[in-house]
């Protein structure tokens, strides 16, 4: 449903990134988010109701879409998306007068608005979905014709509704894609420094009669959290034995007999399992050819399987271990993404991020055959 004018709020505990290091800590807080596109309500195949809702925001991009402006220079628009799981119907609407604390990531400083006076509701255990209400709001049976008021509504009437089946698709509301491309997660507190530049699908030739197609993701870095200390000199061994920063990861995704829809995904040497992203020195499943990890999630139809990055070192699954962080939604489609969507294979990839040492060689080895001829 439309969430123009909705604001949201959760009462968790505040994790601390400071000097790059993530960690929970035991202190509470409420936080405050606006821009939101839609909210939507499903329940997923493990029973759980859960609210999935999306907001975006405006950013010009210096670096992001150098295949649209010779500077790489842009506007486009940063997706966001979080999941809140709720057992019970939302609680009724209530009219109190609230101070939102909004972070300004561009001037790094929280920014007070009110207080004034707000519409709201409680979702869940400790999160509220509200509007700021008009200061001539004098009766409750106003409350109908407010956004509020109709999206307190649209919820009740979803959760006492037969319609409300068990699914793990989601409607992503950005239009359709025929060919099969993942939607990627990623925490949007590691983003800010090692978020995705490239999301690459190559369709790999048949074996043994099944399509498969490699997804490679090329991360602007990949900062260490738990092992902070040592960023600096894995950076160094990084830069000599790559020649980069960025940080280049792939896994396959299966499809059925037909190549219409997924079936499989294969994390080779990058599965996060159950860790999340205070881990930095993941890398599960490091045998090639295990059996393949089901799809939990898929996007709009069964060729978009939903994929989480779930650690700093950009170990992944299929389910998510950060429930409670805001994510970077990465869809490959859509015209105003901030990332570039390509068609490369690893190896073109590797290629075109070849290390010094490998550059070298190659150069020396044409002027050699120069030499010779």
């Amino acid at each position: 449903m439309d969430a123009t004018d909705i604001w949201f709020s959760k009462l968790e505990h505040n994790f601390s990134a400071n000097y790059g290091q993530f960690r929970w800590t035991d202190e509470q807080r409420t936080w405050d988010w606006d821009n939101f596109t839609t909210v939507d309500l499903v329940r997923t195949k493990d029973g759980m109701k859960r609210l999935v809702l999306r907001r975006k925001e405006k950013i010009h991009t210096k670096y992001g879409r150098p295949d649209i402006s010779k500077k790489g220079e842009s506007n486009a628009n940063l997706r966001y998306m979080l999941g809140v799981n709720i057992d019970a119907e939302p609680g009724n609407i209530e009219c109190d007068y609230y101070t939102a604390r909004v972070y300004d990531h561009y001037q790094n400083r929280w920014n007070l608005i009110g207080p004034k006076k707000r519409l709201s509701f409680q979702i869940g255990d400790k999160a509220w979905l509200w509007q700021w209400a008009d200061e001539k709001y004098e009766s409750t049976s106003d409350i109908e014709k407010t956004q509020i008021g109709k999206l307190h509504k649209h919820i009740k009437d979803i959760m006492s509704s037969e319609d409300l089946v068990y699914t793990n698709m989601f409607n992503l509301d950005v239009g359709t894609h025929h060919e099969c491309s993942p939607i990627i997660y990623l925490p949007a507190v590691d983003g800010m420094k090692n978020f995705i530049r490239e999301v690459h699908c190559s369709t790999k030739q048949e074996t043994d009669g099944k399509n498969e197609v490699e997804v490679t993701l090329v991360f602007n870095n990949e900062e260490l959290r738990k092992h902070k200390i040592l960023n600096n000199i894995y950076e160094r061994v990084r830069l000599v034995k790559y020649g980069r920063l960025k940080d280049i990861e792939s896994f396959v995704i299966l499809l059925d007999s037909d190549g219409n829809n997924v079936n499989g995904l294969r994390f080779t040497n990058i599965y996060s399992g159950n860790n999340n992203l205070e881990e930095d020195t993941i890398h599960g499943d490091p045998e090639e050819n295990l059996p393949p990890h089901r799809v939990k999630y898929y996007a709009n139809d069964y060729k978009h399987p939903i994929i989480f990055v779930n650690t700093s070192n950009h170990a992944m699954a299929e389910h998510d271990t950060n429930p409670d962080l805001w994510k970077w939604e990465y869809v490959p489609w859509v015209e105003d993404r901030p990332f570039i969507s390509g068609k490369k294979s690893r190896e073109e990839v590797n290629k075109y991020y070849k290390s010094y040492v490998d550059k070298y060689v190659e150069k020396f080895t044409a002027k050699l055959l120069n030499l010779l001829e």
